[in-house]
């Protein structure tokens, strides 16, 4: 399990990174051509991956369900706003204020599927975080 604490963590790391590059080209450019180069190139180096290191074919549309199709809607949408927030916030602000929604959506939909049980230390946390980028924002 400690493995995967270090990759999450370094995968954080990733996403703080690729955040602020995307929100300077984002200064460049625009929120929308940004993301549109970090998808073109992350279609580009996962296909290449899928199809020489898995030797497998990309799957078919038909394939797919349709509604699996919302989480890539989703997650374009995520480098958009990030891409337009990270330059104008601070990577800090933008770092707490992504995990707060992510600590909060999580909560939701753990509960609403009964994946995990409630516990007071869940939006203690989310409380924290909150705590956190007002901290960040206010205080100097």
């Amino acid at each position: 399990m400690l493995g995967a604490v270090f990759i999450a963590l370094i995968g954080g790391a990733a996403v703080g990174m690729s955040r602020s590059i995307n929100g300077r080209l984002t200064m460049d450019r625009g929120a929308f051509t940004a993301s549109a180069w970090n998808h073109w190139i992350g279609f580009l180096l996962l296909s290449v991956y899928v199809l020489t290191l898995h030797r497998v074919g990309l799957p078919l549309l038909a394939d797919v369900p349709a509604f699996y199709f919302v989480g890539g809607v989703i997650g374009a949408c995520f480098v958009v706003i990030s891409s337009y927030v990270f330059p104008r916030i601070g990577a800090a602000r933008s770092g707490l204020l992504i995990i707060g929604g992510q600590m909060i959506t999580g909560l939701i939909i753990d509960l609403a599927r009964g994946t995990a049980e409630f516990h007071p230390g869940q939006p203690a946390g989310v409380a924290l975080i909150l705590t956190g980028i007002y901290l960040t924002r206010y205080t100097r």
